[in-house]
């Protein structure tokens, strides 16, 4: 068959080859703090109606916002950081990117050429490439604007092929303002021409071997992490999950993979999803993980409660290699994409003829899930001294939302009383930087949540410490008119270490109060209220909804130890060495 090869030129500066670029790539939203060096490029994104510009309030938010795209959607958005202290200021957000696996493209900006790589330490000055090199799976500076379409390419490959993370490109600004005769055909190619096509299915046989496995179990256990909302195999993974009887879980940033309304869900989110994960990682004598990497919310003490092989029967489906037997030994590593190799498995089972009776150690498991969600949610309305309780707080958000709505869940001690009494159907529904672990992403997060789901409603949970690292991005949410609602524990204070550093005989620095969240947020020009009382919450929160403004409820709760504590604590302690033990 012959093709015409399109060999016309066009003449365009950097920074309109990049937009061109970008656009032809799928690229829909860029987020970001506007800044003199990328004046090419903006001027070029103004003048094009396909791509979307968010503009934040710091760089370190646009980097949350292009994260939660591809946490929400799959997609990849860029962020940018100006030269200097713009790329020093993107480096927090790419830190929760590269830790959750969430690809984008990161772009930053740099002094002139002729005083850059190696740096003479001009105003703004800044080794953006060093600086980026441990928190991206790829990065690059682009020395020559002839480059551009197939650096630009090459990040974007970096980013999505197998295990997906954020990559950089540094651009010096003389290299936006050069023009160039770029190839039509090189500046217009789809992405599609530079990725592999189909999704990667695993070896037949090992399939077989790994059905023969579960079909034989007695307490099957399914952990289900991000690789299954990578995927798109939440319906694969039930069906595979039916099909045994198995007890499930999921890690936090895989929650809503197993529905929480599954008769065989024990939790979700490791350690603190409550005692009864932990049993049955114990307990289980075949463990199926699909798309997990065993972070440190899936451990005690110093290794992984699951420990495979010769305890256990471990088998581990990963789109990633080194993945694969990392966290504990295998009794298979099934390599490949989670959907297509769960549609494997389920018709090797298939063909087992297996019973998915209920099994009595799902039933206990279950039971004793069911009977510590209780006592979580039976907590007082309100402490001693008139604080709401955090458990109380929780139940009732958890009641008013039930599985609707997009939700983010931000701050430390926040996250554990959110965690287990804010229910979950569906993957990408239910957010949480579980890897990284960085205060403040929960506002611009929900911000990017909802500007591409503007029908949702989303609400941003979080601690007022938390919500103190970001709060300026109100200013975002409310002039692109995106009402996304943050409700507050207020506990006036760093809660947890507030609470360890009294457990020691000292306080300082803890105390957070006098701080009215609600004002801040009236003067932002968005709504804002405080609640004392639990009672009057659920009519706040209507108000709040039907304000159709960015809104804050500040809610003024008390620190409560919330049960998962003294296990949270030992995860990652190494076990002490008896004196004359190593050197």
């Amino acid at each position: 068959m012959n093709m015409e090869i399109q060999s016309d030129k066009i003449t365009l500066n950097g920074g309109q080859a990049l937009v061109r670029i970008l656009k032809s790539c799928g690229i829909e939203n860029v987020y970001g703090v506007v800044g003199g060096a990328f004046g090419p490029f903006l001027a070029a994104l103004s003048k094009d109606n396909s791509m979307r510009y968010v503009g934040a309030r710091h760089e370190a938010a646009g980097a949350f916002m292009a994260a939660a795209e591809f946490y929400s959607t799959g997609r990849i958005a860029v962020c940018l950081g100006e030269q200097g202290p713009g790329g020093l200021n993107l480096l927090s957000g790419l830190g929760v990117a590269y830790n959750n696996n969430l690809a984008l493209l990161a772009i930053t900006t740099n002094i002139s050429l002729i005083s850059a790589y190696p740096h003479e330490g001009k105003l703004m000055d800044a080794d953006h490439k060093r600086l980026f090199e441990g928190l991206t799976g790829w990065n690059a500076t682009i020395n020559d604007v002839s480059r551009l379409p197939a650096l630009v390419r090459r990040a974007l490959r970096n980013a999505l092929t197998g295990c997906p993370t954020p990559v950089h490109l540094d651009i010096p600004m003389d290299v936006l303002v050069e023009d160039h005769h770029f190839d039509i055909a090189e500046l217009d190619m789809p992405l599609s021409r530079f990725l592999p096509a189909g999704r990667r299915p695993a070896d037949a046989a090992s399939v077989m071997e790994a059905a023969r496995l579960l079909a034989t179990a007695e307490r099957p256990l399914v952990i289900a992490g991000a690789g299954v909302s990578h995927s798109g195999g939440q319906p694969e993974l039930m069906a595979v999950t039916e099909l045994l009887g198995a007890a499930a879980t999921s890690t936090m940033t895989g929650a809503g993979s197993v529905p929480s309304t599954y008769a065989g869900f024990v939790g979700c989110g490791g350690v603190i999803g409550g005692p009864v994960i932990a049993q049955a990682m114990r307990e289980a004598d075949v463990v199926l993980a699909v798309g997990c990497k065993f972070s440190s919310y899936l451990w005690e003490t110093s290794r992984p409660v699951v420990k495979g092989w010769p305890r256990q029967q471990l088998i581990q489906i990963d789109i990633d290699p080194v993945r694969l037997g990392q966290a504990a030994p295998l009794a298979l590593g099934l390599l490949g994409d989670a959907r297509v190799v769960l549609t494997q498995l389920r018709e090797a089972l298939e063909r087992q003829k297996i019973s998915s009776a209920p099994k009595p150690w799902v039933a206990g498991l279950s039971d004793a899930f069911r009977t510590y969600l209780d006592a979580l949610g039976r907590a007082q309305a309100h402490m001693d001294g008139g604080a709401i309780h955090p458990a109380a707080l929780a139940r009732t958000i958890g009641g008013l939302l039930g599985e609707n709505g997009l939700v983010v869940l931000d701050g430390g001690h926040t996250c554990f009383w959110g965690n287990a009494l804010t229910p979950a159907a569906k993957t990408r529904t239910r957010f949480n930087d579980a890897c990284m672990a960085q205060l403040g992403f929960g506002l611009p997060f929900a911000i990017a949540l909802k500007h591409l789901h503007p029908q949702e409603l989303v609400v941003n949970i979080t601690g007022d410490g938390s919500f103190g690292f970001t709060l300026s991005e109100l200013d975002t949410a409310r002039r692109h008119g995106l009402p996304v609602i943050s409700i507050i524990h207020n506990n006036a204070g760093w809660g947890i270490i507030d609470f360890g550093q009294k457990l020691g005989g000292y306080q300082i620095g803890g105390e957070l109060s006098g701080t009215d969240y609600a004002e801040i947020a009236k003067g932002f020009g968005c709504f804002g209220e405080v609640v004392t009382d639990l009672d009057e919450f659920p009519a706040a929160f209507a108000r709040a909804v039907a304000s159709n403004l960015p809104a804050v409820l500040d809610v003024r709760v008390g620190f409560v130890p919330h049960p998962q504590m003294p296990a949270f604590g030992r995860i990652g302690l190494a076990q002490p060495r008896h004196r004359g033990e190593g050197a």
